[in-house]
């Protein structure tokens, strides 16, 4: 089975299941979307994705942590798409994008880690190991697919903040050295 078929398949499944309401999908496969309040899980469960009402697309823990945001919060996003030229997007009602991953190509999908962690992962050269089961990231990427993009973990998240709170701190301290010389 070529890839094109392979990928149509498995997606298929992904996509039915995003359109039922009862979403239980592990990937966003290209031209899938997903809406306010709608959820992509880890394949452990434990983590998910959602958009927010407020046009946020989160990953949660399943006990309600917030773990990472597209900082969109108030920007109208109603639809987290996963578009056939790579790039996953969060768009308004009037289709304009708010946010995008800065990935591209075909055979591209969406998911989230078992370590809470949105990616995007190339899986034109996934082999499945069973066509009708669900995909999910860890498998495809243990079957060939490549890793192109993923979201800050929350370690990653910690030291920025750090280093964000470091450089503020060290700007306040010049600030006031000038100030000081400043003054007759």
């Amino acid at each position: 089975m070529k890839v094109k078929q392979r990928m149509k398949c498995a997606f298929l499944a992904a996509g039915l299941a995003l359109a039922s309401g009862t979403t239980t999908a592990e990937v966003l496969g290209p031209g899938r979307s997903m809406l306010t309040g709608e959820r992509l899980y880890a394949s452990t469960k434990d983590y998910y994705a959602t958009l927010e009402p407020d046009g946020d697309l989160v990953i949660l823990h399943k006990d309600g942590r917030r773990i990472w945001s597209t900082g969109t919060h108030g920007r109208g996003a109603v639809k987290a798409t996963m578009q056939r030229n790579g790039k996953f997007v969060l768009t308004t009602n009037t289709g304009r994008t708010v946010w995008q991953t800065p990935t591209r190509g075909r055979h591209r999908v969406f998911g989230v880690g078992v370590g809470g962690t949105a990616m995007v992962i190339n899986a034109r050269k996934w082999k499945p190991r069973d066509k009708a089961a669900e995909p999910h990231v860890e498998a495809m990427l243990a079957r060939r697919a490549r890793l192109e993009w993923q979201s800050p973990t929350l370690k990653v998240m910690v030291q920025q903040q750090r280093e964000a709170e470091a450089q503020a701190a060290e700007q306040r301290a010049r600030s006031e050295r000038t100030r000081r010389r400043a003054r007759p």
